[in-house]
């Protein structure tokens, strides 16, 4: 659940090693135990990471691991940090498919067993970690093997993100339905985007360059891939993002009948974060396969739009800007999303079946309403940010988009340490306030 060391707090840790160096007290039928409590929680949302090879730097599948970091866990779940679900999930603001995010209840029983310094409980061995559905052949996307090299700086300190163009192959036109991603090293391995990519499109640099120039001028260290904190890098082009990939999540399945255009001209960019555990002289390497499920056709063609105004403002007129020196600088815009985005679709009103926020380090809340003059309703809102958890979100009740719809995002960021405005911009220097989306026409 905890995904790096070096976010615990020393207090923290001194509780961890006096919890391990202590022996539990006696349980009674009235205690909150590991094995009777908690362990079929930590099984069902934590042990996909938390366990021998996992990403994360500690176990929480046996009940020796697990006691040495009860307080660490109950604080990390309590803040909602951990498991990793950004998106606020209590009912107020959208319902999703698969949240990963704790009920109360949940949270009160790690908290409880941490306070009553973590007796065990009678052992059981009945557990196994959650299995997600897999994806048993597709269209395989592979990087190549490839050793990550720290960054630095204080946005990259222990981390690399790279780009790789793959080759998918098509001879005709197909579509996306599913994707299961599989690292090859899940200890390195923090995130995955994979992003169809049309190489003589022109570029977001607003110079007439294309994606093709972009791509050979990033790749140009001599090694693999490029450099690319944002999406496909710097400047790319990128109409959909369609593979979306966190440490837990097994095969993803778009909603039933429904896909996205893959045409037999793209290429794919595949976007890995390393993170290095060992620190900046590992020497461990990672080849990570993407695997699309395909078919030639759907009854409902999607598509994954990115919304951003803030950005946008580099285009037309004078660029917004953040100010510097605040810890709450907010950016909000509207968008009269109905009619524009019908006519582009071609559809009377049209299904928003998931959403993806977005922003870099800067980044503290977001949220998105969708109103018309029937009202307002919250699609997603994040309280804590966290540019290393990223995925798209599945509403399980899709809300509808109609000719008078309007789109506002809200985003909050922490300028506190800057002393000039932040302008908007794809690397990690500049800021985003994305809402992305996918959108598909009703039955």
């Amino acid at each position: 659940m905890l995904r790096d060391l070096r976010y615990l707090t020393p207090a923290l840790l001194v509780l961890a090693s006096a919890c391990k160096d202590e022996e539990p007290p006696p349980a009674d039928e009235t205690t909150t135990t590991y094995w009777q409590h908690v362990a079929p929680i930590f099984f069902d949302k934590c042990v996909g990471c938390h366990t021998e090879g996992g990403i994360a730097p500690f176990r929480l599948d046996n009940y020796e691991d697990a006691r040495t970091w009860a307080q660490s866990s109950a604080a990390a779940v309590a803040a909602r940090t951990m498991p990793p679900w950004l998106l606020t999930s209590d009912g107020s603001c959208g319902e999703y498919r698969d949240s990963m995010a704790l009920s109360q209840e949940q949270i009160d029983a790690i908290a409880a067993w941490a306070d009553a310094d973590a007796p065990e409980g009678e052992p059981r061995d009945d557990l196994k970690p959650a299995s997600p559905p897999s994806l048993d052949a597709g269209l395989d996307l592979v990087t190549p093997d490839f050793v990550p090299k720290a960054e630095g700086g204080p946005l990259a300190a222990f981390d690399e993100y790279r780009c790789f163009l793959v080759e998918p192959g098509l001879d005709h036109d197909q579509f996306i339905t599913g994707y299961e991603v599989t690292p090859g090293n899940p200890q390195l391995v923090h995130h995955v985007l994979a992003m169809p990519v049309d190489l003589d499109a022109e570029s977001w640099r607003g110079d007439g360059s294309t994606n093709r120039e972009v791509i050979e001028e990033l790749d140009a260290d001599g090694r693999d891939g490029w450099p690319c904190f944002s999406a496909a890098g710097d400047g790319v082009s990128v109409e959909q993002q369609p593979v979306t990939w966190a440490p837990g999540m097994g095969f993803v399945d778009y909603p039933a009948g429904t896909g996205v255009r893959v045409r037999d001209t793209d290429v794919f960019v595949v976007q890995i974060h390393y993170n290095l555990h060992d620190g900046p002289d590992s020497t461990a390497s990672d080849s990570t396969q993407v695997r699309l499920r395909l078919a030639d056709s759907v009854e409902r063609e999607g598509v994954f739009l990115m919304i951003d105004n803030f950005l946008d403002t580099l285009f037309y007129g004078e660029p917004a800007e953040l100010p510097p020196g605040q810890p709450a600088a907010r950016y909000e815009s509207v968008s009269e999303v109905g009619d524009w985005l019908l006519a582009e679709v071609g559809a009377d009103s049209l299904e928003v079946h998931g959403i993806f926020p977005h922003m870099h380090e800067r980044g503290r809340k977001w949220r998105v309403t969708l109103s018309d003059d029937a009202g307002e309703q919250c699609l997603g809102d994040v309280q804590r940010w966290d540019f290393a958890w990223q995925m798209y979100y599945f509403f399980t009740d899709p809300p509808l988009i109609t000719p008078k719809s309007r789109l506002k995002i809200t985003c909050e960021f922490d300028t506190s340490a800057d002393k000039e405005p932040i302008t908007p911009g794809w690397g990690t220097q500049n800021e985003m306030c994305l809402a992305g989306l996918f959108v598909v026409p009703p039955k």
